[in-house]
């Protein structure tokens, strides 16, 4: 996504040139201005979680296109001017428009990281910023986070993904262009040179669009689609059917057609987008097999009638309106600024819409955006900064920037690592704690490190929600016809990663996905299968060699049952398998729970406690119950309203302290 000015000059073409391209857009163009203000206004909504805002997602893919069309009609006047792409020229510009904003968005995150950001979660975010400022988020960000999926710990960068697809679009497409340019030289002068070049020139790229689109549905995975969405090889049709409408305009006859169908154009693009919107919400299969193409298809048609024909229809007058035009000006600063607000003030993705919280995380964004954008980027861009800023300084600040953000980055890294390792400067040995599980202890991470704090100790997390520590396949959780595998064989390497790290001295394990369906030897199978049971003993017995491997003791709690908010999630007409086997089949959790026992008594490196008692007010009964349901109510309302994750506000405090001071009396810390 680029605020990238959409105005170009009429180019005298040099006689000695050898091929003439027309240029794809003369003039500036406001109503795209205003497209832009689509775009970034549907993500924002789908970020802040506004209700019928699932769809919002899809801004990325408009403001994708968008980019491929002005990025590459830029460049083919570049070839009509000077029979190549100035490469020098253009990076230049590109720094100038991307970087400042960008720069002064990562020492932004890189304060609040350092003073606000809890320990456990530093190390990742400082990785994010490093990543992020390379311009290689997205494929960091596919194996780290999930854009759709909220754990409960979203990073402040997810959403510069998009922002490094397109850079690595920038990179490499000039350099096809300007290979395009050297087809042009080789063929000659004249309009049949022209011809052939253009006609070549849109064969590759609509053949670079059809495997991009094609590898969009074959990577697509329902229980990991972030690969599909994010990789740069599955993404670049978006761009670069934009960029197919660049080279089609440099034909009069194409856009003399635009031109007087622009009306009926406008209207086919705009019906077709808006009518394949909630179709793609989730996002759906539909979207990664076919619905992204006609999207991105329909927003190209959009753009060429705005292009063709600025100002004559109602659409273009009101994309064009003033405020519509200044917000896409500044769109680039409000995509930077809106998620890092959210995540700070705790309304992304959140499964509700947040009143109060929504609104303000807007307001700074916006207060941000505009700041940004007129004392920071446009001086560099187009002020007095812009005439000291030579090819060769602009060069040499990039990189002392870039330099300097990553030192930053890793000075945080190596402190806050020596204070998990109980290193710290201040010479105080401390109790070092690694969480693993699911998405409970992960929304509980802030009250229990605070809690931890208050014991003196410190916690860090390898937890993951949707998995259990075993790192295995299994069948995914909340897909709507239950199929595909949560792979969360990824957790090992992350364990692997935070054992060598931190080297904690106790390692702390709470989770209920492991009597959750799971695939053994290629089969799906649940705990009624009696093959689930020495698979999944087999699987604890590695995991616990794996995590104790360092010498850190494994505290284990014991699965507790859900609370009776658990029934606003499981009913008699729609019960996810997960949950049913949790409020219906206690037995299970009771083997389980079992064997947990049964280890600890065996295993030295093994201790275990119940966490029943802590969340629970009723006594445990001896035998399995239907519902197997708990009373956890509290003063003022549940614990768990869900049935299964502790309400942080206000009970977290009160929680943590309960379950951490158990944990530490079984380890004997």
């Amino acid at each position: 996504m680029k605020t990238v000015s959409t105005s170009a000059q009429d180019s005298a073409v040099e006689p000695n040139v050898p091929i003439q391209l027309r240029a794809a857009a003369d003039s500036y163009v406001p109503s795209l201005d205003g497209l832009r203000t689509i775009a970034v206004g549907l993500v924002i909504a789908f970020h802040l979680s506004l209700p019928g805002a699932g769809l919002g997602f899809a801004g990325v893919d408009v403001f994708f296109v968008l980019s491929g069309y002005l990025i590459t009609a830029g460049l083919l006047r570049d070839v009509a001017s000077h029979g190549r792409p100035r490469y020098g020229k253009f990076w230049q510009r590109r720094f100038r428009r991307l970087l400042p904003a960008a720069t002064l968005a990562l020492l932004a995150m890189l304060a609040y990281t350092s003073f606000f950001v809890p320990l456990y979660r530093r190390v990742d975010v400082t990785w994010d910023i490093i990543w992020t400022s390379l311009y290689l988020g997205n494929w960091h960000f596919m194996g780290a986070n999930s854009y759709f999926a909220s754990d409960g710990t979203p990073s402040p960068l997810l959403h510069m993904w998009s922002l490094a697809v397109e850079e690595q679009f920038y990179f490499a497409w000039p350099l096809l262009i300007g290979g395009g340019a050297y087809v042009a030289t080789w063929m000659g002068v004249g309009t049949t040179a022209r011809r052939r070049t253009v006609a070549i020139l849109a064969g590759v790229t609509a053949g670079l669009i059809a495997a991009s689109a094609i590898l969009l549905a074959v990577l697509f995975d329902p229980a990991a689609p972030d690969r599909a969405y994010m990789g740069t090889d599955a993404k670049a049709f978006e761009p670069l059917l934009g960029a197919l409408l660049a080279i089609a305009f440099t034909s009069p006859s194409i856009r003399d057609w635009f031109a007087g169908h622009h009306r009926l154009v406008a209207v086919v693009g705009a019906f077709v987008g808006i009518s394949v919107l909630p179709f793609l919400a989730g996002p759906s299969e539909f979207y990664f097999r076919g619905g992204a193409v006609v999207l991105s298809l329909a927003v190209a048609l959009v753009i060429g009638a705005l292009v063709a024909q600025p100002h004559s229809t109602s659409l273009s007058a009101f994309l064009s309106w003033t405020p519509m035009a200044y917000l896409g000006q500044i769109s680039y600063g409000l995509y930077i600024w809106h998620w890092p607000w959210s995540v700070w003030l705790g309304v992304a993705h959140h499964e509700e819409f947040r009143m109060l919280r929504a609104p303000a995380a807007l307001a700074g964004t916006l207060v941000c955006a505009v700041v940004s954008y007129h004392l920071v980027e446009q001086p560099i861009r187009s002020g007095r900064l812009a005439t000291q800023l030579t090819p060769r300084r602009l060069l040499a600040s990039v990189a002392v920037v870039m330099a300097a953000v990553i030192i930053l980055a890793a000075a945080v890294q190596i402190n806050t690592t020596n204070r998990l390792r109980s290193e710290g400067p201040d010479g105080l040995n401390t109790t070092s704690i690694l969480v693993v599980g699911d998405s409970v202890p992960l929304r509980m991470m802030e009250s229990l490190s605070g809690a931890a704090e208050a014991s003196d100790a410190v916690l860090d997390s390898a937890a993951r929600g949707g998995c259990p520590p075993l790192a295995i396949e299994m069948q995914e959780y909340l897909k709507e016809d239950h199929a595909g595998s949560g792979d969360c064989r990824m957790l090992e390497g992350l364990q692997r990663d935070k054992l060598e790290q931190i080297q904690p001295d106790i390692v702390f394990w709470w989770s209920r996905y492991e009597v959750h369906q799971r695939w053994v030897e290629g089969r799906l199978v649940g705990p009624e299968d009696e093959a689930f049971w020495p698979a999944l003993e087999a699987d604890l017995e590695s995991t616990v060699d794996r995590l104790t491997a360092g010498g850190s003791r494994l505290v284990i709690a014991q699965t507790e049952r859900p609370g009776s908010g658990m029934l606003t999630r499981c009913t008699p007409q729609d019960c996810h398998p997960l949950l049913d086997l949790m409020t219906n089949h206690d037995e299970f959790r009771r083997r389980w729970n079992n064997m947990v026992v049964d280890l600890a008594a065996t295993d030295q490196r093994v201790s275990t406690f119940r966490m029943d008692p802590i969340l629970c007010k009723d006594p445990e009964p001896a035998a399995p119950t239907r519902p197997a349901l708990c009373d956890d109510s509290r003063e003022g309302g549940l614990l768990r309203p869900d049935g299964s994750h502790v309400q942080v506000d206000p009970y977290g405090q009160e929680a943590a302290a309960a379950v951490l001071q158990a944990m530490l009396t079984a380890s004997g810390a």
